[in-house]
């Protein structure tokens, strides 16, 4: 490795770091498609660095939402039941499956995460107005607050269809183990948009959660040998710094605006991996 393709692979977790803190995606969802277009990275690498990278930088993100009071940690622990289970599955079926099988995976997953958000947005109300907790969060207690610097205001909120959450949890579980991107590209908008949670919180929550997902999967990726020491450092570093600052702009920017970007970064991401998993590319 040279120290420019070592210089790259920082500037490429700089930024991935940053933008998935922002977004609650944990930066694997970023940083894997641009590792592999990039810099010609085999897939099973670019996710055993990222996996790495998140276990880290999940915490220093995590530790700024936690200090604003904007984790839904209750909430985060009890997804967390399906998606860590979610994450064994996928690294496990991930030695498994071809190369170009894994990059329109995580192609699709990408595109239908963005489809939601979009849809969502595009509904004749699409301000997010405030639905009491169903039954299961109701008697779990997993409603709460937080206060919003960008419109000055106390937020409260309620969880609502708990059940398909957590269902939806298992499968962006089984999708971060396959591909070491954190799952919260499925998360996020599985929080936001069906159980009515603000996007603020759902990005904080979806950051707590990431890294002990991706805990449980990078195990399997340390057995198989994925983690190339001189790649996985600098994407380490990057992360750690990109995640920091990250986490604390979310605090200054409106929900919508976060929205917007999610769906366009989710968008071109996704549809460039389908096209180089078809060979398209």
């Amino acid at each position: 490795m040279t120290p420019l393709f070592t210089l790259y692979a920082l500037i490429i977790a700089l930024g991935s770091g940053f933008l998935g803190a922002l977004l609650g995606l944990g930066g694997g969802v970023i940083m894997v498609p641009l590792l592999i277009v990039l810099l010609d990275i085999p897939i099973h690498i670019a996710a055993g660095a990222s996996i790495i990278a998140v276990v880290a930088t999940s915490s220093a993100a995590t530790s700024v939402y936690v200090k604003n009071e904007i984790t839904n940690t209750r909430l985060g622990m009890f997804l967390e039941l399906a998606t860590t289970v979610g994450a064994l599955t996928g690294a496990f079926l991930m030695s498994l499956v071809s190369e170009s099988f894994l990059q329109i995976l995580l192609g699709a997953s990408l595109v239908y995460a963005a489809t939601v958000m979009f849809n969502k947005m595009r509904s004749p109300d699409n301000s997010w107005t405030n639905k009491p907790n169903d039954w299961l969060a109701e008697r779990l207690h997993l409603g709460g607050s937080y206060w919003d610097d960008a419109i000055g205001a106390q937020v409260e909120y309620g969880v609502h269809r708990t059940l398909p959450t957590f269902f939806i949890s298992y499968i962006a579980g089984i999708i971060s183990g396959l591909l070491g991107i954190g799952g919260g590209g499925i998360k996020v908008p599985a929080m936001n948009v069906i159980s009515n949670i603000p996007m603020k919180v759902s990005v904080a929550t979806s950051n707590f959660m990431i890294g002990v997902t991706a805990s449980a999967s990078a195990l399997v990726y340390l057995r198989h040998g994925y983690c190339d020491f001189f790649i996985t450092a600098p994407v380490v570093l990057g992360t750690l710094i990109g995640s920091s600052l990250g986490a604390k702009a979310t605090k200054q920017i409106q929900g919508v605006s976060l929205k917007r970007l999610f769906v366009l970064v989710l968008l071109i991401l996704g549809l460039r991996m389908v096209l180089m998993g078809a060979s398209l590319l």
